[in-house]
This record gives C-alpha cells, structure tokens and sequence, in this order.
C-alpha cells in the first residue's frame, strides 16, 4: 500500500461504509466463535492502521503485526500498543501460538501467498480459526487495486484450494457485499473507461452522511443473511478455516493439486 493511503484509512477506517461492514462481519464471526471464552489470544496479521485490532481487543487478547512502520504508528496514535513490525512470511512467534489468526484483506498484498497461509497455519493452535478476507473476481482490477498494491484478486474456489494445500480445513467460504455488487462493477468499469488521475487512486472517498448510513444499512441486512447462508456472488470473499489434522502436505503435491 502507498504511504499516504495510510492517513486516508486512518482518518476513514472508523466511519466509512467498507470499513465498518467488514469489521462488524469480523467481529460477529469471533464473539460466536469465543462465546464461552474470554482468554482467547488472537493475531491481526495486516492490522494497518488498528481499528479492526481495537474492536478484537474486546474479544480476547489482540496483538497486530504489519510489514508497515507507518501503519504502526497510526495504530499507537489510536492507542493501540500491542504491535509490532513484521511481515506475514515470517511471524515473530511460536508454533501454535494463537486460538483466532485474522487476515483483513491481506494475502492479495503478498508476493507468495502459499507461503503466507503457510506461517498463518503455523502459528494457529490446533483446533484454532483462521478468518481472512480477500478482493473477489479479477475482472473487478482497477486501479484501486493498483493503488492499494495488490497482486491479485481472488475466487472463492480458488481461496479454498490455496488453504487446503496449505494444510487448512475449510470451514466455510462466501462472498460478501454482494448487495452492491452490481453498482460497483459498473462504477468500476466507467473508471477504466474514463480514467484521468496519472497515479492509481483507490474507490475510498468521502460520501454524504446520508448514502453512507444507507450502506452501512443494507450490509448489515446482508451481515444477517450471511448467518444463515454462503453469499453466491460480492466484492469481497470470507473464509473460514483451522489447521488440518491430516498429515501435511507436500510443496511438490500442492503444486499439482493448484495446477489440476
């Protein structure tokens, strides 16, 4: 992610649509998860700027790592402290450190994402979840992507196939903000269509109070939905996964489950 748009998220991350909706899904699937535990240690790989940590830190004992040193301060000026400075291949801690490992829109920043959701597992305890989150659908890449660095864009099947070669039991995928779907592919394409900016500049931008309630709104009908079933088709993709307790497999035999 470009320096700068760390201040954006900062000063946005509390009260624009996206970031709320994804946070309050977040936060729903971990208080059911820790619903009878308050000890819970959790890992926010990715923290950015720290809000998602903030409201994790309500559930169970929250640390953050980002590759970012500007994230990490954004996150202690928010007076978030327990963070530290690391990238996502190479997690500062133990084996099976962690009973909830969250990645908020991270593997599409990795250049190896195989080799991240393999340390994710690492450090998860037996038993434990892994609850990440990922762009959905290539044909969605815009210059959004491109000023966020991203890499890639994800399918559902695909995300699946990634976790389970790396040792990871699904639990469950769907996409999500799927309500705005449609309206986001089309202003997607006007902005290819009509580009102007020399730079890549995200689709995050301020929006009346009143649009921006209505879509917060609708997302937490949405959120409702997603309780009770997998969403066929969204911007975004949730899965839900633990360390298997199959034997592990292999570099040479993921290669070709991927390929087939």
């Amino acid at each position: 992610m470009h320096e700068h748009e760390y201040e954006a998220m900062f000063g946005l991350e509390d009260v624009y649509w996206w970031f709320i909706a994804r946070r309050q899904l977040a936060v729903d699937i971990l208080r059911r998860e820790l619903a009878t535990r308050s000890d819970a240690r959790i890992l926010d790989v990715g923290c950015g700027t720290g809000s998602n940590l903030s409201a994790f830190a309500e559930l169970g004992r929250a640390t953050g790592i980002d590759a970012s040193p500007e994230a990490l301060a954004f996150c202690r000026r928010r007076g978030v402290e327990t963070v530290s400075l690391a990238e996502i291949e190479r997690l500062p801690f133990a084996d099976a450190t962690f009973d909830i490992v969250t990645a908020m829109d991270v593997l599409e920043h990795t250049d190896d994402d195989l080799a991240a959701l393999r340390e994710l597992r690492r450090v998860c305890k037996p038993g434990g979840l892994l609850l990440a989150t990922v762009p959905a659908y290539g044909f969605l890449w815009s210059e959004h992507d491109e000023a966020l660095k991203h890499r890639r864009r994800y399918t559902a099947h695909e995300l699946r196939n990634k976790l389970t070669v790396t040792d990871f039991a699904v639990e469950r995928t769907s996409y999500f903000i799927t309500m705005l779907f449609f309206p986001i592919l089309l202003m997607r394409i006007h902005q290819g269509l009509f580009k102007k900016s020399t730079q890549p500049q995200t689709s995050i931008q301020l929006l009346p109070r009143w649009l921006n309630r209505t879509l917060v709104g609708l997302l937490s009908i949405e959120r409702r939905a997603y309780r009770a079933i997998n969403l066929p088709f969204g911007v975004s993709i949730v899965a839900m996964a633990r360390p298997s307790e199959r034997p592990r497999i292999s570099a040479t035999s993921a290669a070709g489950l991927l390929a087939g």
